[in-house]
């Protein structure tokens, strides 16, 4: 790990009851939890209260929103990406994840690696494995996931799928990603000023646009080739922002037109797709397109 080296961790949390035991873990598993800062938008019900542990903790910031008012996860992730304070790496994560010992300093090895080689702006990033609330950590696997398509939705690249990284036990390094996940997101802390989140992209549709607007910002995403997290899948453990809101299928067409012309090359003044490669380079690069032209 680099001397005095910082990570601003970033956490979207709607009415998520794994929270808690997401921040123990990220501080417990840390080689130097004294080098963490974790910014929480908490999404949550006026009376809902954090264990009094949390009170008056060094390196956590929380930010209390009342889950009515919250527009989404991508406008929490803003929330959250906000209070970067000039911190060297920072990891976006989701509220409902384990960590491996010595993530941190594991995380920043791997990233160094890269950059060592040439790569000038890299990121890692994945799926992580599976695990159960109930059973941790019986069960959980210890096999590196990559990232592929799944599906179209409305003629829109925007569905993706985690399964097991090839020859994985062989790799001595991070390998190169075709695309980006939001529940777990690992790069330099200048990502924070290069590519903002945007509020305005609801859910289906996150992933894709930001992958595809920090490529053309010139970072490169890598698969991390040993697991470092886990993360609960099945959504009956929490409460989905979709179930508490029921204006959220105007929400999601509204975003879902502004996904479809991100991915077409638009670019919005404070969320620009960047000018170092092209839209038609990141086709190249995962080799399909990001939009049918066939009606669907």
């Amino acid at each position: 790990m680099l001397d005095g080296a910082r990570i601003l961790i970033q956490i979207p949390a709607y009415r998520d009851p794994q929270l808690v035991h997401t921040l123990d873990s990220v501080f417990e598993q840390a080689a130097h939890p004294d080098r963490l800062r974790v910014s929480v938008c908490l999404q949550c019900a006026p009376r809902d209260r954090l264990p009094r542990r949390y009170a008056d903790m060094p390196g956590l910031q929380i930010d209390r929103v009342d889950y009515r008012d919250s527009r989404g996860a991508n406008w929490a992730r803003r929330r959250a990406q906000r209070q970067w304070r000039d911190e060297p790496y920072s990891l976006i994560i989701d509220s409902h994840l384990r960590f491996a010992r010595h993530w941190d300093r594991k995380l920043i090895a791997m990233l160094e690696g890269l950059k060592s080689v040439g790569i000038k702006r890299p990121a890692l990033t994945c799926y992580p494995p599976d695990f159960d609330p109930q059973t941790y950590p019986l069960g959980r696997s210890q096999v590196p996931m990559k990232i592929y398509k799944e599906a179209y939705i409305d003629g829109v690249l925007a569905h993706f799928a985690g399964f097991e990284l090839p020859l994985w036990r062989w790799l001595k390094a991070p390998i190169p990603a075709q695309f980006m996940a939001l529940g777990f997101l690992f790069t330099e802390g200048r990502f924070n000023r290069d590519v903002p989140f945007d509020p305005n992209v609801y859910f289906f549709g996150d992933e894709i646009t930001t992958g595809l607007r920090a490529y053309c910002h010139g970072y490169d995403v890598f698969h991390p080739h040993r697991v470092l997290a886990w993360h609960a899948y099945d959504r009956g453990t929490r409460r989905c922002h979709w179930e508490d809101h029921a204006a959220w299928r105007a929400r999601d067409l509204r975003s879902f037109v502004r996904v479809r012309r991100i991915l077409s090359g638009h670019a919005y003044r404070d969320y620009p797709l960047g000018t170092c490669r092209s839209v038609a380079g990141y086709e190249r690069w995962i080799g399909m397109p990001l939009l049918l032209k066939e009606p669907w």
